[in-house]
Formats: C-alpha cells, structure tokens, sequence
C-alpha cells in the first residue's frame, strides 16, 4: 500500500507541474505502472460521433514484454454499447474490476483476451462533471484480485486527472478569452482609456497611434494631453457630459467630436465611458472606448449625396425607375413613367405592378419575385406591361434588392427601360432566320438534285466516249489519231465534272451542318496500309507513295469516313501535282499526345502570293490551270481536319515541292 500512496504521489506531481496535459498523463501511467508492479496501464477518451459514444486509445504504459496497443485501429472508435454495462458503471463515476475469464460479455472477454489480460480495473474520469474517460489497468501474468483500499486509490488519481483537465479548460477558456479581447481592441480599431478619479492618474492603450498617429512613447498620460487632442469646440460639451456623469446627474456618458490628429487633420470619434465606484458608492476610476468612425461620417456624407444624385438621375433619365415595398407596392417612381407608360407618379403609388402586367406574363414576374428574395438571382426579368390607353409595351427591368443597416430586405428597387422596338426586331431576325434555314434546305436538295441529274448524262458521255475508242481501234486510216485525242477529252473532262459535282455535295452539306461525326478507335497504321493498298497501288505513271512510321503505335479515336476523305484528297493532289518527279511520301508520328501525318511532294509548289487563297472555295493556284481540279478539295481537307479537332499546315516553294502537316488528338474531347 505504501508503494501505491508514493506512486500516485509522484503521478499528483506530474499533473501539477508538467506544462502539457500529454506530458502529464503520460508520466502519470507510467509511474503508476511501474509503482505497482501493473503489466499495461492506459486511458481511453470519450468522443461523440453522430450521436452515439466511442472510446478512443489516447495514452499508453505497458511493460517490456508486454505488447503495446496504442496505435491499433480495432481500439478506436469502439461504441459503448458494445461492452453491456461498461458505460453504465463508469458513467456513475463508480470504478469496474474483475478477473477476464469470469466476464459474461462474450465480446469484451475475447477483446481482452486477445490482449493476454487474465484481471482488470477501470477507474472513471470526470472533469467538470462530465464523464471524459477512464483509465485501465491490466494486469497480463496473473489474476490480480484487487483490494478495495487499492481500487479507491486509483480512482484518486482519475478524480486529479478531472481536476487537472478542468484547470487547463479554465486556463485555455481564459487565454481564448483575453486573445479574443486583444484581437477584438486590435481589430475594431478602438482605443482604450482610463482615468482614476483618486490619483487622477490616466492610461491610454491600444489603437490610438492607428486613430491619432501618436506612438505609445509618445503618449503623454495625463488629461492636458487628451484635452489638447480634442477640437476646442467639442471640449466644453465633453467635460460636461462628464462632470454630469461623474456627479450621478446623468445615467451615461457617450456621444460623438472631433479630434486633433498628429498631422493635423481632423478624426471623427465615438466616445464612451463607464464608471466603477467602491463599496460605498463613490466613484473611483472610469474606463472607457473612443471608436474611429471619420469613414462612417465619410459614408454619411457620401449617402447623402448619393440620395441626391439618385434623385437626379431618377428625374432625368429615359428609363422608368422603381422602388417598391417588400410586397411589390408602389413607393416611388419617377416621373418619366407619364411618357412611358402614360401614368403620373401620383397614380401608380400604392399600386401593385401586377395590376398592369400582361396576364400571360403575371406568373413569370411573381415566381421571378420569389427567386430574387429567396436566392438573388435573376436581377433582369422580361415582361409586357399595360400603358395607359390600353396597349402593351416591352418592359425590361433591372432589379436590386434594397437592404438596411442589419443586412435585412426591406424593398426593391427597379429600372425599366421599354424595349418593345428590341423585340419587334428580334422577332424579325427570327423570320429572317426561318427564312434562311428553309432556303439552305431547299439549296441542299438543289445541289443534291442537281447532282444526280449531272451525273447520269456524265456517265453516258464517259461510256460513249470508252464505246468510240473501242470502235476506233478497229479502224485503219489517219483520223485515228484525232479521235483518240479527242476521246480523252472528253474523258478527262467528264472525270473533272464528276470530281466537281462531288466535291461541291461534300462541301454543301458541311455548309449546312449536315456532317456527322462516328468516332470509333482505329488503328491508323493498319488503315493507312489499307488505304495506300486500295487507292494508291495502281498509279498510271507507275509511281508508288513512300511510307514512313515513327515511334509506337497508338489507337486514334476518330472519324474513319472523314479521315479517309482528307488522306486520299491529299496523297491525290500529291501525286497530281509531281507528276514525272520523285515518288511523294506520307510519313506518320506517333508523338506523346497526338498523332502527326506529313504528306510531302517534290511537285510543282504553289506561288507564294497564293498560299494564302488555298482554303478559299473554287481558287485555283495560277500554275495549275493545265491540271484538272475543283478548287474545293484543300477547303475541305481543312474544314474536316477541324472538325475532327485537328490542326493544318501547310509548307510550299514553286517548282521545289509541298509539304503538308496534320495533327490529331488521340482521343476527341
């Protein structure tokens, strides 16, 4: 028992002197432990999580060849209902003891076993009366049956470490306390100041250098230095209100003057004071407030002239303005309302808009209403309004709600501007619109009838043209020759006109947004292969185009039908463009985040000033008017690579060659 009196003596000295709560629990364990020969010695805290209580692991002493538990998540955030009468018992600030293998608790049996403890002790702690926690003893070699006398002087020390607890909620509560009066004086911009009617000793702290600009040392403490700091005409009514208070002839000592500051200009204050007397009734010292408010002032003012400017604005601006009570009747409206609307002022006050507003509108500007002092939103609301000789107009209103000095709605204000001929206009644009959208339809079927009724002509034209070369061939005289020239003619012109034709269906139904995309995952090495294979394997010059890979092969999520119509367009023009010069090359690079195509021919380039022309529909370079083509097939290559979120270059010298340069995303946002 002695050994227990001197460790829960040394446990008393730690909650006494360790600065740290955790320090002091932490010692305070562990000399108990070792004091009484305990294998763990631990405490658990009480924490509230939705509702229901759990223990927490917080501190823990354990000797050496005892497994420690404190970092186990399986002890934390157990519920008490978990262990039947555990909390039913601390919580009457009763201790709880016995041995592990007599418990009727099926779970607390095996948790504590699980830990190797054959007997225990839990000692509550309460601190201001609230259960906080406890702390458990156990011991892990042998069943401890424990002593009342032992039980009692365990639970002293739970009693101390409550009172411990308590003292530094107190201590904290009053740093909190004095922190948040220094940070209330620094912040609120008030000075402080006291007069002791005894020794007629003054003080002066905090925010005078931020109202005055003088510094601390600067500060003379005594009343000729606040009396000089005062204007001269506020002084008189100052002591006054002071003398008065002082003799109990008034029952408060505040108002508002004027003050000298160190540079010279004048600092608008708000002075206050509040007397302290002794037991007897006589006043000994007064401690008071002086607030800066020259920006309050400054604010007066400045409404003053805002109400003023209001006013004007009002009673000389075109559009109606409003203000109406918090149930939209009439307060005030200026008086262009006659030219507007065709009422006075005087006639629509007390009125409620909805009482002119056009019925079918009646629902949108009330539930426009509701939303604006629920959630303000929606400042802009558009309505037709009743004028005075019957007919509508167009209102546009621009709503503000009107708050007063606690941040409360207490009114609106409006400016409606009449914008009947705006949606006259609009109204108009619509038809045109409507107009438009059935002319691009009826110019699609067009083209695309147009198209169709080309096209069999066409080919009638080509298959008669290939019939009198077969017919000619049969023939042995001297127009031969000429009639074979001629069939080609007709045969290269007629593929010209097929090419046109349908280039310009291409073209017209991107115009009219009628191009869809189908992004499927392909892969690009197999489709150019492919390509090159069905296309470009059988050029009449014998020529072949050089393919080049780089780097490794990525999926590409994009349009099949797109992507082939901008390749075979361009690796067409390239070899139209070289002809009798070396092969063209199509190069792809399989770069981090995009794929990148280079089309290169050693052709006959493109002038310089015609570069910039090349994406504008049915231009033609001026070096290429012996070479058939439709002017539309690099407008199209670029309208479709942006479509599919790609990028185009293009890079030509006359008579040296093209290069042209495509950069895809992998993946289409």
């Amino acid at each position: 028992m002695q050994n227990l009196l001197l460790s829960i003596s040394k446990a008393n000295n730690h909650l006494l002197k360790e600065q740290s709560i955790d320090n002091a629990l932490n010692f305070c364990i562990t000399d108990i432990g070792k004091g009484q020969d305990i294998d763990r010695c631990y405490i658990f805290k009480n924490e509230t999580e939705n509702g229901i209580l759990k223990l927490y692991y917080t501190h823990e002493w354990c000797n050496d060849d005892i497994v420690p538990y404190i970092n186990s998540p399986e002890l934390n955030g157990i519920p008490y209902d978990v262990f039947p009468g555990l909390l039913e018992t601390l919580s009457k600030d009763e201790s709880m003891y016995g041995l592990v293998r007599e418990s009727d608790n099926d779970f607390f049996r095996e948790t504590m076993e699980m830990q190797d403890i054959k007997s225990y002790l839990f000692t509550p702690i309460f601190s201001n009366n609230q259960f906080w926690g406890w702390i458990g003893y156990d011991d892990c070699k042998t069943e401890r049956r424990w002593t009342e006398e032992e039980v009692y002087a365990l639970h002293s020390i739970a009693k101390n470490i409550g009172i411990r607890l308590n003292q530094d909620k107190i201590i904290a509560k009053l740093e909190s306390t004095l922190e948040k009066f220094d940070f209330y004086m620094e912040g609120s911009k008030q000075a402080m100041w006291e007069w002791n009617l005894e020794t007629d000793v003054t003080a002066f702290s905090y925010n005078w250098e931020g109202i005055l600009g003088y510094k601390e040392n600067e500060m003379i403490q005594n009343l000729e230095f606040w009396k000089k700091s005062i204007y001269p005409e506020d002084l008189i009514q100052i002591e006054l209100k002071l003398k008065n208070y002082i003799e109990g002839k008034s029952d408060s000592y505040k108002g508002t003057a004027r003050m000298i500051h160190k540079d010279g200009h004048q600092v608008w204050i708000k002075y206050s004071g509040l007397i302290r007397k002794n037991k007897d009734g006589k006043p000994i010292k007064i401690i008071g407030t002086y607030i800066d408010i020259s920006e309050i002032k400054e604010a007066e003012n400045q409404l003053e002239l805002s109400e003023e400017k209001f006013r004007f604005i009002a009673e000389n601006t075109t559009d109606l303005i409003c203000q109406h009570s918090i149930d939209l009747n009439y307060t005030y409206v200026s008086s262009s309302s006659e030219e507007i609307i065709g009422y006075s002022p005087e006639e629509l006050l007390n009125k409620k808009p909805v009482e002119f507003i056009h019925p079918d509108d009646i629902k949108l500007v009330t539930n426009h209403h509701e939303n604006l002092i629920k959630h303000s939103k929606n400042p802009i609301v558009t309505f037709r309004y009743r004028k005075k000789d019957g007919s509508y107009i167009w209102l546009e209103a621009q709503i503000k709600l009107i708050f007063d000095e606690k941040n409360k709605i207490i009114g609106i204000q409006s400016c409606n501007r009449d914008i009947s001929e705006r949606i006259k206009a609009a109204e108009e644009m619509e038809t045109a619109l409507l107009k438009e959208r059935k002319f691009n339809e009826l110019k699609s079927k067009f083209v695309s009838m147009a198209s169709h009724q080309f096209r069999t002509p066409l080919t009638v034209i080509y298959s008669n043209a290939e019939l009198l070369e077969m017919k000619v061939q049969k023939m042995e005289n001297k127009l031969t020759k000429s009639i074979n020239l001629i069939s080609e003619r007709i045969k290269s012109e007629v593929e010209r006109m097929t090419e046109l034709m349908n280039n310009i269906l291409v073209f017209g139904k991107y115009e009219l947004q009628e191009t869809k995309k189908d992004i499927k995952s392909i892969d690009f090495t197999d489709f150019i292969e492919k390509l090159i294979e069905t296309y470009f394997n059988n050029e009449p010059d014998g020529r072949k185009i050089k393919l080049c890979l780089e780097g490794e092969k990525k999926y590409l999520f994009t349009d099949e039908t797109l992507m082939l119509h901008i390749i075979t367009n361009l690796i067409s023009n390239a070899f139209k463009y070289s002809e009798n010069k070396p092969e063209p090359q199509i190069k792809i690079k399989y770069l981090s985040t995009k794929i990148q195509i280079e089309i290169e021919d050693h052709g006959i380039g493109i002038p310089e000033k015609d570069i910039q022309n090349l994406y504008t529909s049915f231009f033609r370079a001026k070096n290429t008017s012996t070479i058939k083509g439709s002017g539309l097939g690099l407008v199209i290559v670029k309208q479709f690579t942006e479509f599919l979120n790609g990028t185009i270059t293009l890079n030509s010298k006359e008579n040296i060659g093209t290069t042209i340069i495509l950069n895809f995303p992998y993946e289409q946002e």
